[in-house]
């Protein structure tokens, strides 16, 4: 199990901020890239409670929230289980490789198949949220991120496009409801110790405005749920 802990800012931009500082990002930090494109697809799943309490707490303002996710970006076969808490503007994230055969342990809650990975402390603290939550896969959430990161892996600020969330449908994980206006992108800046301050010269050029709220929260809302 791998452990991330950071402050993590959340920003809604317009495009016509994204380039005026994406250049001033990209000649200081490193392109974080998979592959030949800019970018790179982000696919989540979200596992829930029957209240929808990973999205809720959010919604509701709450301090200290939490919620699970399977991810995975061009592969299938590289997924992750994750487990993200938050308190106030401090992230800490859980994370594990999946196989195929713990993935479909979860959508069908076997038990069995846990016990065989109980070992696996992020695998084990799942199952007992399950079994107390009864969490399911509940929702679909795709993007485009566009990533960038200092020398020192201290520094990560993204840029995430084309957002569609969708019901969670286990032979389709791709999403058709759009989630952001399409001259609208989400921008995060995620720092482990210290945000440099040429970065605060970039951002101020923007001035952008913070926002609480995760993708999970927008497909929350633009399901109706």
């Amino acid at each position: 199990m791998k452990t991330t802990k950071r402050f993590e800012y959340k920003y809604v931009i317009s495009y016509a901020d994204y380039f005026k500082i994406k250049d001033l990002i990209a000649g200081m930090l490193e392109h974080d890239q998979h592959g030949d494109e800019v970018d790179y697809p982000v696919n989540s799943i979200y596992l829930d409670d029957i209240v929808y309490t990973g999205a809720s707490d959010k919604a509701f303002g709450h301090e200290v929230h939490q919620k699970y996710r399977i991810r995975f970006y061009e592969r299938l076969d590289q997924m992750k289980l994750e487990l993200k808490q938050k308190i106030g503007d401090v992230s800490t994230k859980f994370s594990t490789p999946i196989n195929q055969e713990i993935y479909e342990g979860i959508m069908t809650q076997n038990l069995d198949v846990f016990q065989k990975y109980i070992d696996d402390k992020l695998i084990r603290r799942y199952m007992v949220d399950m079994l107390k939550n009864n969490l399911e896969p509940k929702v679909t959430i795709n993007y485009k991120r566009e990533a960038y990161k200092d020398s020192t892996d201290n520094l990560r600020v993204t840029f995430d496009h084309s957002l569609f969330g969708d019901w969670f449908h286990e032979d389709d994980f791709k999403s058709s409801i759009q989630l952001l206006s399409s001259n609208k992108l989400i921008m995060e800046v995620k720092y482990e110790f210290y945000l440099p301050e040429n970065v605060k010269i970039i951002l101020d050029k923007i001035k952008p405005e913070q926002v609480a709220y995760s993708k999970y929260f927008l497909g929350y809302i633009s399901l109706g749920i």
